[in-house]
């Protein structure tokens, strides 16, 4: 019998058609299910230890994670307001992959009641030590949270991370209170970006992405999971002139040129280097209700 990790996360079915193999886009080949259309990493089921087992120092305010989570700031901050367009109440608000905490402290801010999961275990304890978050060091399924408790969830660039997507947002719907707001972001491949560019995209090349929606492929999860969707846009990305040269390098697929890159940018100081806003159309932000029982 095959196991669970053979069959599309979406549709269940088994069958799928290989786009990449493996080593040509990523390490792991890339499949097509042929029922529904979702591109995943085959075989999945082995992702999750590389954000569990991080590093054994603690991370500080000076660490590049903590310092990148700052930069993201531009970007993410507006979330918790535009939450407040289907919640004018702030109330409970949970961030699934919430990091050292630096994007939950500014909810916080905003009137909402937080709270965080975070597999990476120095990343959780910097968010408590620093910020005095209520974050457990685990995956969701792992941190023991009580149904219906929960007025919005956030997930930001981590459902591409799971093994198993359809379970956690699953299990979001379920943590939700009905009618609660459940707020998605995700690269996405629907694009001409990827049209254009094929295996060199930069968030196709990431070894640690498994799951590549389009907008069909994700509302399709969504819808399945008892949310409806209430809004939905392309995004962009403020990043500095390093970031920017740092994704070319990615896209290069030339180890020695992302290494000269790199040294460039290091010794230039492009990291803190200039503020570009790039919208690609490649990533997509969903707002989601679960659907009232």
């Amino acid at each position: 019998m095959l196991d669970r990790m053979h069959f599309c996360n979406n549709c269940g079915a088994p069958e799928h058609d290989v786009l990449y193999a493996a080593g040509v886009a990523q390490r792991h080949q890339i499949v097509r299910c042929t029922a529904c259309g979702l591109m995943y990493a085959h075989p999945t089921g082995v992702n999750l230890e590389q954000y569990t087992h991080t590093g054994d120092a603690p991370m500080t305010p000076e660490s590049a994670t903590v310092l990148r989570s700052y930069d993201r700031l531009p970007d993410y901050e507006p979330i918790g307001h535009e939450l407040r367009d289907f919640l004018p109440t702030a109330g409970r608000l949970l961030e699934v992959g919430c990091h050292a905490g630096v994007l939950l402290e500014r909810f916080r801010a905003q009137g909402w009641k937080v709270r965080g999961v975070e597999p990476d275990p120095r990343a959780a304890a910097f968010a408590r030590a620093h910020f005095g978050l209520q974050v457990s060091a685990s995956t969701l399924e792992g941190a023991g949270l009580p149904p219906k408790s929960f007025d919005a969830v956030v997930m930001l660039h981590v459902i591409e991370h799971l093994d198993d997507p359809a379970r956690t947002v699953s299990q979001i719907a379920n943590l939700l209170r009905p009618c609660g707001i459940f707020a998605v972001e995700t690269p996405v491949y629907d694009t001409l970006v990827y049209r254009l560019l094929g295996r060199r995209e930069r968030s196709l090349s990431c070894d640690g992405h498994v799951y590549f929606y389009t907008a069909r492929t994700l509302t399709a999860l969504l819808e399945r999971c008892g949310f409806e969707i209430i809004r939905e846009r392309r995004v962009g990305r403020t990043m500095s002139l390093g970031r920017l040269l740092w994704n070319l390098g990615v896209m290069s697929k030339s180890k020695a040129l992302a290494r000269l890159i790199e040294r460039a940018s290091a010794a230039l100081g492009l990291a803190r280097r200039g503020r570009l806003y790039l919208n690609a159309g490649d990533m997509l932000r969903i707002y989601a209700r679960r659907k009232a029982i």
